[in-house]
């Protein structure tokens, strides 16, 4: 049996367009067939246009728009399905869509603002690392003829430094080659862990606890999360209707089982906050919140207000991690380069001296 190639992905940013001119061409009157081919036809992604147009042509056919997306090759978010589901049985789909394009271009902006925040100590860390590879690849060999015709002892840290400096020039290709092993079965190891369910738990407690990073990636997980259940309930959606539809969402994650409990709990008619007890993505002061939320009836304003609040927490803790990160490279830089340095030309110099 051949294997269905998959079409290439739609990004956040495209989906988060699509659902806004699809919102506009509804909200001004027009039907939902004629939009989705007059948004596709206008679009020049061709991708996008060809995932509109096929998507159009079926609903004029009669299926729904959620029937024409699962039938499609093309990859989306699959928030993006969980939202015209959703449009479809409140009959709003116009302002489902718009806020379906509101949720990816929050999407978008927490992503690019990992990117552009990483982007500077993931170049530096890759520089300091050329830098004193070739320093051990080029100037070390070159000082290493120098010492050879000097009769005086070297000292116990130059002679490993020369050592090390042989060895990666002449098996520089078998160490790369290891290197790659070893990084591919620490992938399949990790692989392997997380479809184990308590390697999982251990793996998320791990990251939950780590110093700095931890509360960051707990942040990161519920400003998802809260975001799309915030959208979701706003919408008109039931919420054991949007738990299920994260649970399918997120169900890679880390927080799998704990949406799932999550989901059978207010499912059999608990109240929500007797299932956030559970959930560790949550922090503590958003699980209080959304209890007494709870019980005043303003749960959609409590996650998108909470969603939004972390989100700038967010952001101002990966500022400051990023800034004490920079200079802690540079240093380390310098460290090495000082070491190195102080360990191949002092022995020279020194015997210099002895020769004069």
């Amino acid at each position: 049996m051949a294997n269905i190639k998959l079409e290439p992905k739609i990004s956040l940013q495209q989906q988060h367009f699509i659902c806004q001119q699809l919102s506009f061409a509804l909200s001004g009157g027009m039907q939902l067939p004629a939009a989705l081919l007059l948004v596709g036809t206008e679009l020049t992604h061709p991708t996008c246009r060809r995932f509109l147009l096929e998507t159009g042509r079926a609903v004029q056919q009669g299926q729904s728009m959620a029937q024409a997306m699962r039938q499609s090759r093309i990859r989306y978010s699959p928030v993006l399905l969980e939202f015209v589901l959703t449009g479809e049985q409140n009959g709003k789909m116009a302002e489902t869509l718009e806020q379906a394009a509101d949720y990816f271009q929050k999407q978008t902006q927490i992503r690019q603002m990992l990117c552009s925040a990483l982007f500077y100590p993931i170049v530096l860390f890759i520089l300091m690392h050329l830098a004193i590879g070739a320093m051990f690849l080029f100037v070390v060999p070159a000082i290493v003829q120098t010492y050879a015709s000097f009769d005086a002892e070297l000292p116990w840290l130059t002679q490993k430094i020369l050592q090390l400096s042989g060895l990666l020039k002449q098996q520089w290709p078998v160490l790369l080659l290891g290197l790659a092993i070893l990084g591919a079965a620490a992938g399949a190891v990790l692989h392997w862990a997380l479809q184990q369910p308590a390697q999982k738990t251990k793996i998320k407690r791990v990251l939950l606890h780590l110093p700095l990073l931890g509360r960051l990636y707990q942040q990161y997980w519920f400003i998802q999360i809260g975001q799309a259940l915030g959208l979701m309930l706003s919408g008109g959606m039931l919420l054991p209707h949007c738990l299920q539809a994260i649970g399918q969402i997120y169900r890679r994650s880390l927080f799998e089982e704990e949406l799932e409990q999550l989901h059978r709990e207010v499912a059999q008619g608990h109240y929500l906050g007797d299932g956030l007890q559970h959930c560790s993505f949550l922090p503590k002061m958003a699980r209080q919140l959304l209890m007494i939320s709870e019980q005043s009836g303003a749960l959609p304003a409590a996650f998108l207000q909470l969603s939004g609040y972390y989100q700038q927490n967010f952001q101002k803790r990966m500022q400051n991690l990023i800034g004490l990160l920079e200079p802690c490279f540079i240093i380390l830089l310098g460290l090495a380069v000082l070491l190195m340095t102080g360990s191949l030309f002092l022995p020279m110099l020194q015997s210099y001296q002895y020769l004069l």
